[in-house]
């Protein structure tokens, strides 16, 4: 049952990791919502380290696992956590009951994490299509190069009413 406790142990620090990724989706969320470049930058940043921590420790409990599947005489893609904490019912109640409590954390944690990551996501595809939108509007083209030669190869001459929709003819 030690593997199992170590396992259990890697499980409460990935709850720990999680938790602080979910923050930190909801701090880019509020940096995208401001438009604060630097802010933006710096949680990608965080996210990143913090997304390879969550992927060493995901890799040790891969390995106890391995170790455990050795140990219970089992294939190793048959033990998920689930399987782990039925097999531990028996010889430790609390333990299983940790392990339990520490898979459903993880698994609200991670619902979560995807739900604010897809609405930060809806929120830079908005913004996306608000600055091609300007884009548009100023230089009157959605490509993102002005060009002056046709797909035949012969020079185009833009009027100066098709270079901007918003240049006062006044002038």
């Amino acid at each position: 049952m030690e593997t199992v406790r170590k396992i259990h142990q890697l499980l409460q620090k990935l709850t720990g990791l999680h938790r602080q990724l979910l923050e930190l989706v909801r701090a880019e969320r509020v940096a995208l919502v401001e438009a604060e470049q630097r802010s933006i930058h710096d949680v990608t940043l965080r996210k990143e380290a913090l997304i390879e921590q969550i992927r060493l420790t995901e890799r040790d409990r891969l390995r106890l696992t391995g170790e455990l599947a050795i140990e219970w005489r089992r294939p190793f893609k048959d033990l998920t956590i689930t399987q782990i904490i039925l097999q531990a019912q028996g010889p430790d109640v609390k333990l299983s009951e940790a392990l339990r409590v520490s898979q459903q954390a993880l698994i609200v944690l991670v619902e979560r994490i995807i739900e604010q990551n897809k609405a930060n996501q809806v929120l830079v595809d908005q913004s996306l299509e608000h600055v091609q939108t300007m884009k548009t509007n100023v230089l009157g083209s959605k490509s993102p190069h002005t060009s002056t030669y046709n797909t035949k190869g012969q020079r185009t001459n833009l009027s100066s009413s098709a270079a901007s929709n918003l240049l006062s003819k006044e002038i």
